[in-house]
C-alpha cells in the first residue's frame, strides 16, 4: 500500500499533477492540498468517474481546497467545522487494498493545509497555534479505528538529525519547541508515527518545500511500523516544474 500526500500549489497550473501522481505512483490513498476540484485534473470525459473516489472542499473565497483521493474505494466525507473548511477535510473508508491496520473499524483520513495567519490577527497566532487547534478538531473526529493524517503543516514535522524519534521525552524536552511539541502530540496523544522519520532515522531532514525546508508529513498508526518499508521525498527536473512543494512517498509491504 502506498500514501502520498503532494501540495499543487494554487490549485495545480496545468492540471497534470494527479494524472502523474496517479499513474507513476499508483497510490492507495492520495492526500492533496491546494487543488482544483478532482473533476479538473480527471475530467471524467477521460478518467471516467474516478472523481468520485475522491473528497475535496475549497477554502471560501478560493478555488481551491483540499482532498482526499482512495483507489477503489467510495469515501464518505466528515462533516468537519467551519474554522479551517478546505484546509482540512477528513473522510472515513471501510476498506482500503493493502491496509495494514485491523480490519474491524472503518479508517479514518485526514488531509491538511495549516493557513498562514492572518496579517491582522493577533501576534500570538502563528502555524503552530493553527496546527494546535487542527488537532484539536481532529481529536474529537478520528473515530474508533486507526487513522491517517498527512499534508503540508508549515511546521518542522519530523525531527531533526540525531534526535531519536523512539525516545520518552520527559517534561523539559517535550516543551523544548513548539514543533516539538506538536510532533510530541502526535506521537503520544494520537498514537501515531512519522512516516518519513521512522523510515530514514539517521538521515537530515529531506526538502519538501523549496530546496531546505520539511513540511509535508505523513502520520500513521505506530502499529503500522512492522510494515512500512519506505518513505521518500520524491525531487528532481520531473517534480519541479510542478509545485513549490515535493511528493512525500510511504510505501507498505
Amino acid at each position: 500500500m502506498k500514501i502520498v500526500t503532494y501540495n499543487l500549489r494554487f490549485g495545480g497550473s496545468g492540471k497534470a499533477h494527479w494524472k502523474t501522481v496517479l499513474e507513476e505512483i499508483d497510490p492507495e490513498i492520495f492526500l492533496v492540498q491546494e487543488t482544483f476540484h478532482p473533476d479538473e485534473h480527471l475530467p471524467p470525459v477521460m478518467h471516467g468517474d474516478l472523481a468520485r473516489n475522491a473528497v475535496w472542499k475549497p477554502v471560501p473565497g478560493l478555488p481551491w481546497g483540499s482532498a482526499i483521493f482512495v483507489k477503489g474505494a467510495n469515501p464518505r466525507p466528515l462533516d468537519l467545522p467551519a474554522e479551517f473548511e478546505g484546509w482540512v477535510v477528513g473522510c472515513e473508508v471501510d476498506s482500503v487494498s493493502g491496509f495494514p491496520g485491523p480490519q474491524d473499524h472503518p479508517l479514518r483520513l485526514f488531509s491538511v493545509h495549516t493557513p498562514t495567519p492572518k496579517k491582522d490577527s493577533p501576534k500570538k497566532d502563528s502555524y503552530q497555534t493553527a496546527v494546535t487547534k487542527i488537532l484539536d478538531m481532529i481529536s474529537r473526529f478520528k473515530g474508533e479505528g486507526d487513522i491517517v493524517i498527512g499534508g503540508d503543516f508549515n511546521i518542522i514535522v519530523s525531527e531533526r538529525h540525531g534526535a531519536d524519534s523512539q525516545q520518552i521525552y520527559d517534561v523539559e524536552q517535550r516543551n523544548k519547541s513548539a514543533d516539538g511539541r506538536i510532533r510530541f502530540r502526535l506521537g503520544d496523544e494520537f498514537g501515531l508515527m512519522n512516516c518519513w522519520k521512522t523510515a530514514n532515522p539517521d538521515l537530515p531532514l529531506a526538502p519538501t518545500y523549496g530546496k531546505t525546508t520539511h513540511l509535508d508529513g505523513i502520520f500513521v498508526s505506530k502499529s503500522w511500523g512492522v510494515r512500512l518499508s519506505s518513505c521518500s521525498v520524491l525531487s528532481g527536473d520531473s517534480w519541479e516544474g510542478f509545485s513549490d512543494h515535493s511528493p512525500v512517498v510511504a510505501t507498505f509491504g
